[in-house]
């Protein structure tokens, strides 16, 4: 199975209306009790397989580290981190937005349009939807800095 019918036939129908490059954002350790919170912003080029390419949680370790290959050498990406200690002091939420916007804005090429996961972004110099998915690479990069915290 590969990612959400809803969010591809979306993805598609912003490409067909000129829309080129549409980055999906993520995070992952907003529900952990230790280690950093990551957000990553990927451009999938136009025709990219999504096989095996689904909500990091339903993938086995080693389908994690397998979509984040594939993702990494062909996709244009940024990852982005901020500690534990950033986050008490300005609170999840609040770090979680900024994060991911942090995580767009550092994308080359920049994006034309942007899906983010479950919370709409605003603040952001293109346009952009929440909506909900999933993605490999910020739970993968997550759980390749903190072994044992990066995936279910």
């Amino acid at each position: 199975m590969g990612r959400d019918l809803t969010l591809d036939r979306l993805e598609r129908e912003l490409r067909r209306q000129g829309f080129v490059r549409v980055a999906g954002v993520d995070e992952a350790g907003r529900g952990a009790l230790a280690g950093p919170l990551v957000a990553a912003a990927v451009i999938l080029p136009e025709g990219f397989d999504l096989g095996g390419i689904r909500d990091s949680k339903q993938l086995t370790a080693r389908g994690r580290e397998a979509a984040f290959a594939r993702i990494i050498a062909e996709a244009h990406w940024a990852v982005r981190r901020l500690e534990p200690r950033v986050i008490d002091a300005r609170g999840l939420h609040r770090c979680n937005l900024d994060l991911l916007r942090r995580a767009v804005r550092a994308l080359e090429p920049a994006p034309d349009y942007v899906l983010a996961d479950g919370f709409p972004l605003g603040a952001l110099p293109w346009p952009s939807l929440g909506v909900k998915k999933g993605d490999a690479v910020a739970g993968e990069h997550r759980g390749r800095l903190h072994p044992g915290q990066g995936g279910p």
